[in-house]
């Protein structure tokens, strides 16, 4: 019976051998101030026979490749972290680069308790600041939902109860029948509405003496200080000549309060 010899392996050339680099790193997370504790493995080959290697490219391509996975990874979730890691690093090998070519990366992730406490810790200001911004903003949204209101409530009244006497009166006798006369945006329950109504068609912009009031106000404006003292005054003898001594008396004390 005729034997086959066995073939022996065939000589592994140097370009097929393997090289495995092993070390420890900081990593950066997404918060750049918190770490993680990295422990790789590198498994690297020469590209060729004929092109030099440093030892230390396998090490720097696999470490760069995680670096920027750990970019988005949070130190509370180091076992997350790790799977994420693996993966993304895994999807670009090999890495080839500078006569290198990386064919295996192992991770392992680990946080030290330091660096935890100081992950819950940064979480919990995080989160209240969150809150504190949601008053802030809350209250921003009421104090705005309050101004509407007023000025929408300003214009019911000066568009619609105060327009004239006979709608203020009207809207008196509304008053006592409706249950809803607050929400109507009517005045205070109790609010003598001819007088209201008076008093703002005293300070209507049409008014006569608003006029002069705007045109007094523009001229004053243009004195000088010399000028606005020697018209107050005048402004002084003049109300004091129709009888009104306790108004001019205070009008001649005007410059010394000023002061």
């Amino acid at each position: 019976m005729k034997r086959w010899a066995a073939k022996a392996p065939a000589p592994m050339r140097e370009d097929d051998a393997t090289w495995t680099s092993v070390f420890t790193d900081r990593i950066k997370s997404t918060d750049p101030v918190l770490f993680f504790t990295a422990e790789i493995r590198v498994t690297w080959r020469r590209a060729d026979a004929t092109t030099p290697a440093n030892r230390y490219t396998a090490p720097r391509l696999a470490r760069r490749a995680i670096e920027k996975a750990a970019e988005h990874c949070d130190v509370l979730r180091p076992e997350a972290t790790e799977q994420d890691i693996t993966i993304a690093v895994r999807a670009q090998l090999p890495l080839v680069a500078d006569g290198v070519v990386v064919t295996d990366v192992h991770v392992r992730i680990s946080v030290d308790d330091a660096t935890r406490r100081a992950a819950l810790h940064s979480e919990r200001v995080r989160q209240e600041y969150r809150r504190q911004e949601e008053r802030i903003r809350h209250d921003h949204e009421l104090d705005e939902l309050a101004r509407r209101q007023v000025r929408a409530r300003e214009a019911f009244l000066r568009e619609e109860i105060l327009a004239n006497p006979a709608t203020a009166r009207l809207y008196g006798l509304l008053e006592g029948a409706s249950k809803h006369w607050s929400r109507l945006g009517g005045p205070p329950t109790g609010t003598d509405l001819d007088e209201l109504v008076r008093e703002v068609q005293q300070w209507h912009p049409g008014q006569q003496w608003v006029t002069v009031a705007q045109l007094l106000h523009s001229f004053v404006a243009s004195l000088t200080e010399e000028g606005r003292r020697e018209l107050l005054t005048l402004l002084v003898d003049a109300v004091r000549a129709f009888g009104d001594e306790h108004t001019a008396h205070r009008l001649a004390l005007i410059p010394g309060e000023v002061q």
